[in-house]
């Protein structure tokens, strides 16, 4: 149907599809408009704010020049002074967070502390630098920064100080800029000096009092590892590698730390049926050490899965060794492989899937690798003793039955599990000969991600008698339908070990056991059956044989 607009005394009219296209033209060119100025109007406020910023900034260092020199400083700081390390300005209803850097600078036109002929009065004049940035504005600012060059009016003059230059490198020797240095001075008077390095990845420290371990230096940086020095003669960490630094007087002492970007580690615990690991305590041990004789390590992390199993971890580059803590659980297999520690390096992002089992005295995990140290999957593995010998396949598990005293889902009226094995039941002095039979309870394999290997059983069938199977699989737990080899009900699984490839694909199984005699004085006697699978939670590469001797 078509409508049809008529405005009076216009011949002309509008259908309604051009009424409403031409209205929604309408509403997208004000949307674009009123986006527009809304995006100019916070542009012309954040200049606002900058200005405001820079203003301030000017004044506190027009207050700075008009100070003595002497008492330009920081105040429990160094160089020593009347100035706070940080303070909040009200101007123009703003609050503004003020942040003073102040560093004595060695003037290399008459030397320096490293040059030969050594400057001995290296204290040439002081780098004022303000940073500023808004606390309360509507809209993101970024932080300003004002800098300036203040000389002593007098002749420097020699001191007994010495110097002190920090370098601080990433893990590839590269210089870190904007590190975040505390300089502690622990002799008295105390002082602490807060400070960034420079492009160099330096911050250099000149004229400051000499001591003996007395300047404890910590190194950090936001999401980067962190680095410090440690007292010498600690009980816990008597011989550290980064000892509380000295400085004598009239000389330079130099020391390199090193930080990076910090590495995010994801741990999905998940058992062979892929249910979470919830509340698993785990450890990870680096390898760095921050004492010698004895050996204090950096990094112990001990922490406990999430009810889902997971656990997310920044740490810094470095090998870890990994370990399951929790009682009665012990490490079946990982994607990737993470034995025997696990690399990790700066700025990565590693995924990680433990499969996790029951704990048996002494377990034996097999990985089996390529020369490329990729996973080789279904490899044979054959662990002999003696008699003793059994044989599994890296990347598949075994389910094993042998107790179905109650341990099924059907049964039929003649069969006897009181014993445990599954049996014809003896109706006074012989057996039945028909066709009895067990169906077995679901087993839930966690995914439909599943690979079926083989079925293998163990029992005893005298002469007359049989023991033979079907199968049922689904992905819906509901849908049963046991068939045989040929994929229908007529046909039956009759040797001890069969494939069971037809039914990968699917999370839920049962199996169907019959069992017959012909000669009513004998039955046939099931006593074992193996299911051997693998699935997307189970490794590839890797297998585990339990409780040995």
């Amino acid at each position: 149907m078509n409508f049809r607009i008529n405005f009076q005394n216009n011949k002309n009219s509008f259908t309604l599809i051009e009424v409403v296209l031409a209205l929604s033209l309408l509403i997208l060119f004000f949307s674009f408009v009123f986006g527009f100025a809304l995006n100019f109007q916070k542009i012309i406020l954040s200049n606002k704010i900058k200005f405001q910023i820079l203003s301030t900034l000017q004044d506190e260092m027009e207050k700075i020049r008009a100070m003595d020199y002497e008492n330009i400083g920081i105040a429990g700081g160094w160089p020593p002074g009347a100035l706070p390390q940080q303070k909040i300005v009200e101007k123009s209803g703003l609050q503004i967070l003020v942040k003073y850097y102040i560093r004595n600078i060695d003037d290399p036109k008459d030397g320096t502390v490293t040059s030969t002929p050594r400057d001995t009065a290296p204290a040439d004049y002081k780098l004022v630098e303000l940073e500023g940035s808004c606390l309360n504005c509507s809209v993101t600012s970024k932080t300003q920064n004002l800098t300036a060059i203040i000389a002593p009016k007098t002749v420097e003059s020699r001191t007994r100080n010495g110097s002190l230059f920090i370098q601080v490198l990433n893990a590839n020797g590269l210089p870190v800029s904007l590190a975040n240095v505390r300089v502690e001075y622990l002799k008295t008077p105390t002082f602490t000096v807060e400070d960034l390095t420079d492009n160099s990845g330096f911050l250099r420290l000149i004229d400051v009092p000499p001591g003996i371990n007395a300047y404890r230096i910590y190194v950090t940086k936001s999401n980067y590892s962190s680095d410090r020095t440690y007292p010498p003669g600690d009980p816990q960490n008597p011989n550290p590698v980064l000892p509380d630094q000295t400085v004598e007087s009239g000389k330079l002492t130099t020391i390199t730390f090193k930080i990076d970007k910090l590495s995010n580690l994801n741990f999905d615990f998940v058992n062979k049926f892929c249910q979470p690991g919830a509340g698993l305590q785990f450890t990870l041990q680096g390898t760095k050490l921050i004492g010698q004789n004895p050996d204090v390590l950096k990094t112990i992390i001990t922490t406990t899965t999430d009810s889902n199993g997971k656990k997310t971890l920044s740490l810094e580059w470095d090998d870890y060794i990994f370990q399951i803590n929790s009682l009665g659980y012990v490490l079946q297999g990982s994607v990737p492989y993470l034995r025997p520690k696990i690399y990790v390096l700066p700025d990565k992002f590693y995924n990680f899937q433990i499969t996790f089992t029951s704990f048996l005295p002494i377990n034996l995990l097999i990985t089996v690798l390529d020369p490329n140290k990729n996973y080789v999957n279904d490899a044979e593995v054959r662990l002999t003793k003696g008699n003793f010998s059994v044989t599994k396949y890296t990347g598949f598990e075994e389910i094993s039955h042998n107790d179905w005293s109650n341990n099924y889902s059907e049964i039929s009226n003649n069969i006897d599990v009181s014993t445990g094995k599954i049996q014809l039941k003896d109706l006074g002095g012989f057996y039945p000969t028909s066709t009895e039979w067990l169906i077995s309870p679901t087993i839930d394999f966690g995914t439909s991600s599943t690979q079926f290997k083989n079925f293998s059983w163990l029992g005893n069938t005298p002469l007359g008698t049989s023991i033979k199977f079907q199968i049922a699989a689904n992905n819906d737990n509901l849908t049963w339908n046991f068939i045989g080899p040929d994929g229908t009900s007529n046909s039956y699984f009759e040797t001890s070990s069969f494939s069971l490839s037809q039914f990968s694909g699917y999370r839920f199984l049962r199996y169907k056991v019959y069992l017959q005699t012909n000669d009513s004085n004998v039955t046939p006697v099931l006593n074992q059956i193996k299911i051997i699978y693998s699935s997307g939670c189970l490794s590839p590469g890797q297998t585990i044989f339990q409780n040995l001797s």
